[in-house]
């Protein structure tokens, strides 16, 4: 695995330094210019580095690495993420320790907002969906390909460019090949996107960042995460006993065919799930397309009242020929005899009557 170089520079106390990054004037070289976030591993500044010339985001780990698995994990996050330069994932630049502030690391900075964002003002078009989803999935498939398991998909870690580039970020709770920095059955990440068996089991699989992706996606159209709740046990509780919604029951606009590929993604049995991102962003794609160009084309094209009524007559003629083909034969009518005629005689002859003289007009 890659290693980080050490900058001397990096090593020295920070210029102006205070004891939190939020207030912290200088890290390093880089000089602190806002703060853009805070998250359970750390803070995140953006800052303006003087040697190359560019704004970064420079994350500061929470209490200045003062717990041995927090530092673990954020020097994992610095290895894993250091090994991609890819076009969906943000990439590390830098890293470094700060005696005043602990361990930090550089990332390319990405203007613009999260995903979290953009949801709060409602749900996303299937054309934003379709963006967001195929740029996660191939970030996703980038990782797994070489064996790294994000295990925290949540909006709040895709990052959406101006530009419409979507890049994947966080990637402290990553799982490498050779990583040993949690033990078997330890759940991390964020209850409400985590598969059911990381939340009972400490499992993590591919197939268990495909349930998270799913899960932000399904939040994504509709506004509302499968379990919602404010409570971390409830929602656990939820992931692994509660019945998988539809997207369709939370926004009746969505297609059948768009709830069969949720059904599959959130299945709680992983290998009913699809076994790639991409394969599932594939299958979602295919769904959110076809359900836009049905629902589309029933808009331009209404039926007409001549073809209804049309379709009505015929109704009608198809139902009364069957009737007609199905009814019983009428029953012969039972005649009498005739008062002085004997069983089994020879009907009567009727009499001839007599002709009838036809006066014609004699000719002139």
């Amino acid at each position: 695995m890659p290693e980080l170089a050490t900058h001397p520079v990096l090593m020295e106390p920070a210029v102006g330094a205070m004891e939190s990054a939020a207030t912290a004037k200088r890290i390093g070289r880089y000089r602190v210019i806002r703060q853009l976030g805070e998250g359970a591993m750390g803070t995140v500044m953006l800052a303006h580095d003087p040697e190359l010339q560019r704004e970064v985001a420079v994350k500061v780990l929470r209490d200045g690495g003062k717990r041995e698995s927090f530092v673990a994990r954020f020097r994992n996050e610095m290895r894993a993420a250091a090994r991609f330069h890819h076009p969906n994932i943000v990439t590390v630049h830098d890293a470094g320790e700060c005696p005043a502030l602990g361990p930090f690391v550089v990332y390319e900075y990405v203007p613009g907002r999260s995903l979290r964002a953009l949801i709060e003002e409602g749900p996303v078009t299937p054309k934003e969906a379709i963006r967001i989803a195929r740029g996660v999935g191939a970030a996703l498939d980038a990782l797994h390909s070489v064996g790294i398991v994000h295990r925290d998909i949540k909006p709040d870690n895709i990052l959406l460019g101006p530009d419409g580039a979507v890049k994947l970020t966080d990637l402290g709770i990553a799982r490498v090949p050779d990583a040993t920095l949690t033990r078997d059955g330890q759940f991390l990440g964020t209850p409400a996107y985590a598969p059911p068996e990381a939340i009972t089991k400490g499992e993590y699989s591919t197939r268990g960042d495909v349930y998270s992706l799913a899960s932000v996606m399904f939040e994504a159209l509709t506004g509302t995460r499968p379990f919602p709740g404010d409570d971390a046990v409830q929602v656990s509780y939820a992931v692994v006993h509660d019945l998988t919604p539809a997207p369709s029951s939370v926004l009746p606009s969505v297609s059948a065919r768009v709830d069969e590929v949720f059904a599959m993604a959130l299945s709680r049995r992983q290998s009913e799930r699809p076994a790639s991102a991409g394969a599932f962003v594939a299958l979602l794609v295919t769904a959110l397309r076809d359900g836009s160009a049905g629902a589309s084309k029933l808009r331009r094209s209404p039926p007409r009242a001549s073809t209804l009524v049309l379709a009505a007559l015929a109704l009608l003629a198809l139902i009364m020929g069957v009737y007609r083909l199905t009814r019983p034969e009428p029953a012969a009518p039972v005649v009498s005899p005739s008062p002085g005629v004997r069983p089994g005689a020879a009907p009567a002859r009727p009499r001839p009557r007599p002709a009838r003289a036809v006066h014609r007009a004699p000719p002139r």
